[in-house]
């Protein structure tokens, strides 16, 4: 979700309160608190780019299981609609605060927004909101319509923004740990999809280094003559040799001569089964360098949405609460930015 999608949201959440009743007059200033909620969002990226789409269709012919992704991929998507919630509710609070309306008013259109934004949320959603708090909401829902002071509704509103947020954290760890079930699904794709190559290649490796020491015990027979590199030689087991060797006590210079040259002619052989099998190794490890670069972006961009959640929740209080300086609700003085950066860094962003 980037920048601009958050931008539409806001642009729609702005007609549907009707900005033609919008007049300047004294009320509580919430600008900023849509303005530093975009700013806080605004970097967030979720959802599959189409070269991350194609790079797990490939792979996923090699997975016994069917749909492997898409539990994962339904995760995200319900943390993508509990961040457009966050953002829509946050774009209402500060339009329905400059409505030249009632304060009652006000606060029942508050009430209107959550109802339709509570349906936003359970879109599609996989891991569903604990029905324990049903009629706990419901009587704030209450006290909300009847109150006659705005601000007095946002804060009636703070147990139920607190469990938005506590759920959002719920999904966030069932989508960590349906990452890790699908990151081993992918492992073992890539594994299964280049197995026999990688058998072929190993395989290439042992003859080559076989070959490679009978050439130096040739070499070192052909130089001493002595005949603990004829045994050497045999144990190799290389067939045409040991026929070369059969009943031999030693080699005359056409017999080294004849071996050696087998032995470089099936090395040109072993090169260029190597660089017919190159493409094939390449794209093994590359493919294992692209998952570990999608699973480095989906941990960055979880640890953000995380943080947007504690951070925006927490401003959302301070709000509510009744604190003037907006620079207090999102922690953007100076003593406040080593706090976001303490509460960053314990989540390990």
């Amino acid at each position: 979700m980037n920048k601009k999608t958050l931008f539409q949201i806001a642009g729609l959440c702005f007609l549907l309160a009707g900005c033609s009743k919008f007049m300047a007059r004294e009320t509580e200033n919430l600008t900023p608190f849509i303005e530093q909620t975009l700013s806080l969002v605004s970097s967030l990226e979720y959802g599959l780019s189409d070269d991350e789409t194609l790079y797990l269709r490939n792979i996923s012919q090699y997975m016994d299981q069917k749909a492997p992704f898409e539990r994962y991929q339904a995760l995200e998507n319900q943390v993508v609609n509990q961040l457009k919630a966050l953002v829509a509710y946050s774009v209402e609070i500060v339009t329905i605060s400059e409505l030249a309306v009632s304060e009652n008013k006000k606060s029942n259109y508050l009430a209107d927004i959550l109802i339709s934004l509570n349906e936003l949320v359970k879109k599609d959603q996989v891991i569903a909101e604990p029905e324990r708090y049903l009629e706990r909401n419901r009587k704030i829902m209450a006290e909300v319509r009847a109150s006659e002071e705005y601000l007095h509704s946002l804060r009636l509103l703070m147990p139920v923004v607190n469990d938005f947020s506590i759920h959002a954290l719920k999904v966030l760890d069932e989508l960590e740990r349906e990452k890790r079930k699908v990151v081993r699904l992918l492992e073992q794709a890539i594994d299964k999809k280049y197995g026999d190559a990688l058998a072929f290649e190993n395989e290439l490796r042992k003859v080559r280094a076989a070959f490679y020491d009978a050439l130096i015990a040739l070499s070192k027979y052909s130089d001493s003559k002595e005949p603990k590199f004829l045994e050497t030689l045999k144990g190799y087991d290389i067939a045409f040799i040991n026929e070369v060797l059969k009943d031999k006590q030693k080699l005359s210079s056409k017999d080294v001569v004849k071996i050696h040259e087998y032995i470089t002619a099936r090395m040109a052989m072993i090169n260029e089964n190597y660089k017919q099998l190159q493409p094939d190794i390449d794209a093994y490890y590359s493919s294992h360098r692209e998952l570990k670069k999608l699973v480095d972006l989906k941990e960055a961009g979880a640890k953000e949405a995380r943080f947007t959640f504690i951070v925006w929740s927490r401003a959302y209080r301070k709000m509510a609460m009744g604190k003037t300086n907006p620079a207090e609700w999102f922690d953007i003085t100076n003593s406040g930015s080593l706090l976001m950066g303490a509460a960053g860094r314990a989540i390990g962003l």
